[in-house]
């Protein structure tokens, strides 16, 4: 080995090249590199801020979808509450109904009676029913002296009078009830039918 060094100089030999001299052919790779790497980076960064503006769009939307879906389930829980209230009205209308039925009773009891005080007394309370019952959207139907109309009348019954014109209500057994524009019940009655007429 002692021969090899005296044979090679290392450090003259590593004296000859000049480290700090870059060859022209590297520095102008070396420039080409420096330029691709910064256009690289500036597209990197428009990315990242493309990638930033889309995350909050994303999240906006987000957002939105959130309030859309505590907004129907708001409206949900309204219509829900809103059905439940009329179900409740219409349980109440029901339940007037019923009692109205037992006052047409009295009424209706009164009609037969020979007391005329009672008769007139409960002929005003009747018709003043009537029309605190339409000032909360309730009509009585009745129909004495009409013609009969399946739509709102059931005939309970079918009565002969020469003198009265055929298909005219005779008689209301128990009175039917519209709530707004709902038919509750259809008024029970005792129609004429002559013989051989429509």
């Amino acid at each position: 080995m002692g021969e090899l060094r005296k044979m090679i100089d290392f450090q003259k030999e590593l004296a000859k090249f000049d480290f700090f001299n870059v060859s022209p052919e590297f520095t102008g790779y070396y420039t080409e590199t420096v330029q691709v790497m910064e256009i690289f980076n500036s597209t990197l960064k428009r990315i990242s801020k493309e990638l930033n503006y889309t995350n909050i769009q994303v999240e906006e939307i987000l957002s939105q979808q959130l309030e859309e879906n505590e907004k129907d389930k708001q409206i949900a829980e309204q219509q829900r509450m809103i059905t439940a209230c009329e179900e409740e009205k219409r349980s109440l209308v029901w339940g007037l109904v019923a009692v109205l039925d037992q006052l047409e009773d009295i009424y209706r009891y009164s009609l037969q009676n020979e007391d005329s005080a009672l008769f007139e007394q409960m002929q005003l309370l009747w018709k003043d029913v009537a029309t605190k019952l339409l000032l909360q959207g309730i009509n009585r139907i009745e129909g004495d002296n009409t013609v009969f109309n399946s739509k709102i009348h059931s005939a309970v019954q079918v009565k002969e009078d020469n003198n009265i014109s055929n298909g005219v209500v005779l008689e209301v057994i128990r009175c039917g009830y519209v709530y707004k524009t709902h038919l509750l019940r259809k008024a029970q009655v005792i129609v004429n039918k002559i013989e051989g007429g429509l």
